[in-house]
């Protein structure tokens, strides 16, 4: 036989296979490359570690190869899943890592129902493995966790780097380390090191798996094609080579004088597709369903892969045998997890008048009995989880509520409260034309931020404006990279428009390295439950406004800002429950500002503006005399100024008649100190600009 290479960095291909079962090789020279490049002298001792465990391995199965199935010793591993991520899909939620570990469990156990697809010649050797995934409740600090450990860092699209690794490592010797990332290179959906390749105290902080967000779980960003990545992986992490042996290249002639070191996995040359009468090494037929093959639809481990797994884990190379041990279960939590956190979360924190929020329990652990009090004098209690875990609950009256949870295992009570948590919107707040320079009160009644970050968000600052005195600011200079701040609107009365129109200032530099910042606007028509991305800028392209720099950004003058004019068509949008959102995703850029958002619709008050054939400006403003009226791109045009109130009547048509572009004295009419809206037409177009009263 070929000599097999002991020091591969064994990775998934297998697993990268996509709907239409593409296949992703994996490159292990290159990982191999890499692991000696980092640690001098590596390939050597890497060799000998190996070969130790190998010895071991043998010793071990002649001794257990007769203990199958039933009376065997259930090994149970802490594990953390460390999400690398910059706040885009790869930020996967909780339940497709608890699926993961659902979907390992069901793997290692044979409690996978699909056992019944396996073909007759292997149904007696396949194998429950008695080795079980929890995730762990206490981190090295003996804190509490959830087991899934979250860091931003654009490294999540390196996932093959190292250092990504570097960014948050726990003691190998007391978990299953496994990193989740948005790239591999060259396609790879996932990898890991044999434990002989990792065994020595300088390997230990890159022993574990890396894996893609979309091969963790079988729902979210991945797929049930996708959901036995991570079996595969923990295969490679517990000493098991592919089938055809230590290559990651199948389908070659040569696989055939490989081997795995495993008894019963028949020689194969590896298999890309699910071909269940495939023998391509001869007579006997390949185990294609092995989850260590290539294929699409691996469903089983063999006896002989169970033992030598279980060889892995009861020798000291890399620590293995300290990972289930009575000691470390207790220090990692899984063999009693505490009652540590009560929180929840919920799909949206504002809604309309009689619709529905649905409450998801994140408390951690072990939870049994659950009380609920919604805040608007509904509660709700009781220990059937389908009942009372996640509740969904009907909002009947505008306002903003606390919500309180309280938690208990049956010997411990936890309670959160998130104050003002819940806004519950009337529908038609607020009248088109809307105007907001952020020269009032701060947020008043038609806006709302949400910051689950609890970092910088959205706030008023004096030190810049497009126009007026004040704008909106996000520092985002000092935002971790991969947060996002939402801000929305309340509820427009939008019924009967024909068109909507957003209008908008705003101001960005990128730092002198460009980042990929996001700003989007989005659309409602349902008060919130779903929303259109109307517009996206990125700090790559059609985001910055002003030069680049690493200080933090202040826009110094209007030549620093720039403004556009939206124009939304959907008649789902017509209606008394129209709201838009504004949010900002940093990934490392400078500083955003906001001014002069004006939201209104031709056919509610008459007030529209697409882009206009003239400019016009009036100034100064705020005031509490006469203004300035000054215009441009006109010569002897008809047109009519009148003046709006916040709500949109009518207050006074102040001129209507012929102009040239220049300067022009207008007599502001007696009005109550305020907002107002200026509105100029012309031949059918339309301009408006937000006048403050004093």
């Amino acid at each position: 036989m070929k000599k097999l290479f002991f020091l591969v960095a064994l990775l998934s291909p297998f697993m990268g296979l996509t709907q239409d079962h593409t296949t992703f090789y994996c490159g292990q020279l290159s990982a191999q490359r890499r692991l000696f490049h980092h640690h001098a002298g590596a390939e050597g001792e890497c060799r000998m570690n190996q070969e130790i465990l190998e010895e071991y391995t043998r010793l071990y199965t002649e001794n257990e190869e007769n203990q199958r199935g039933g009376g065997q010793q259930i090994y149970i591993i802490p594990v953390v899943f460390h999400i690398i991520h910059q706040g885009g899909a790869e930020n996967i939620v909780d339940s497709q890592v608890f699926e993961a570990i659902d979907i390992l469990n069901r793997d290692y156990r044979k409690l996978n129902s699909d056992t019944a697809l396996i073909v007759d010649a292997f149904q007696d050797i396949a194998a429950d493995c008695g080795i079980e995934f929890r995730l762990a409740t206490l981190d090295p600090n003996g804190e509490c966790t959830s087991g899934i450990n979250r860091i931003s860092s654009d490294l999540t699209f390196t996932g093959d780097d190292p250092a990504m690794k570097e960014l948050s490592y726990w003691p190998r010797n007391s978990y299953l380390n496994i990193w989740v990332c948005a790239t591999i290179s060259d396609g790879v959906a996932g990898f890991s090191n044999l434990p002989g390749n990792v065994a020595s105290n300088w390997a230990a902080s890159e022993d574990g798996i890396v894996i893609r967000s979309d091969y963790v779980g079988s729902s979210g960003t991945s797929s049930t094609l996708r959901s036995r990545s991570l079996t595969h992986e923990v295969g490679h992490w517990l000493n098991l080579y592919h089938p055809w042996g230590g290559s990651n290249e199948p389908g070659l002639a040569d696989n055939c004088d490989m081997t795995d070191y495993v008894d019963d996995t028949p020689q194969t040359i590896g298999w890309t597709s699910c071909n269940l009468t495939g023998a391509s090494c001869g007579s006997t037929l390949d185990n294609v369903q092995n989850y260590m093959e290539y294929s699409y639809c691996s469903r089983m481990f063999t006896e002989g892969q169970r033992i030598r797994m279980r060889a892995a884990l009861t020798s000291n190379t890399a620590q293995r045998n300290q990972l289930w041990t009575t000691a470390n279960l207790q220090e990692t939590g899984v063999s009693n997890p505490p009652l540590c956190v009560a929180q929840f979360d919920v799909n949206m924190t504002s809604v309309c008048v009689g619709d529905s929020v649905y409450f998801t329990d994140a408390s951690y652990h072990n939870v049994s009995e659950w009380t609920w009090d919604f805040g608007d004098g509904a509660t709700l209690s009781g220990n059937d989880p389908l009942i009372h875990k996640n509740p969904v609950h009907q909002y009947n009256t505008p306002g903003v509520y606390s919500v309180t949870l309280q938690v208990s295992n049956g010997s411990q009570d936890l309670t959160t409260t998130e104050t003002s948590f819940m806004t519950v919107l009337d529908t038609a707040m607020i009248q088109s034309p809307f105007v907001e320079g952020f020269e009032g009160v701060w947020p008043g009644d038609h806006w709302m931020g949400v910051n689950s970050n609890g970092d910088e968000t959205w706030e008023i600052t004096p030190s810049a404006h497009y126009s007026g005195d004040r704008c909106l600011k996000l520092r985002n200079y000092s935002i971790d990279s991969g947060n996002t701040d939402e801000l929305y609107t309340a509820t427009f009365d939008m019924t009967g428009a024909d068109t909507i129109f957003i209008s908008y200032k705003w101001a960005y530099a990128n730092r002198t390295s460009t980042t990929d910042d996001k700003f989007r606007i989005s659309a409602s028509g349902d008060c919130g439950n779903s929303w259109v991305i109307r517009k996206l800028r990125k700090g790559t392209t059609n985001l910055p406004t002003a030069t680049a720099t690493n200080s933090q950004f202040t826009p110094a003058n209007t030549d620093d800002w720039s403004g556009e004019i939206m124009a939304l068509n959907n008649v789902d949008w017509y209606n008394d429950r129209f709201r838009v959102k504004f949010d900002f995703t940093g990934l490392g850029g400078n500083n955003f500002y906001l001014d002069d958002i004006n939201i209104y619709a031709s056919g509610v008050s008459g007030v529209y503006q697409p882009e206009p054939l003239f400019l016009f400006n009036v100034y100064p403003n705020p005031s509490s005399e006469n203004m300035t009226l000054e215009l441009g791109y006109l010569n002897q045009d008809k047109i009519t100024v009148e003046l709006y109130n916040a709500t949109g009547q009518l207050c006074s048509t102040i001129y209507s008649g012929a102009v040239n572009a220049g300067k022009q004295q207008i007599t502001i009419p007696d009005q109550p100190a305020g907002l107002y809206n200026l509105v100029l037409r012309k031949d059918g177009h339309t301009a408006v600009q937000k006048l403050i009263f004093e």
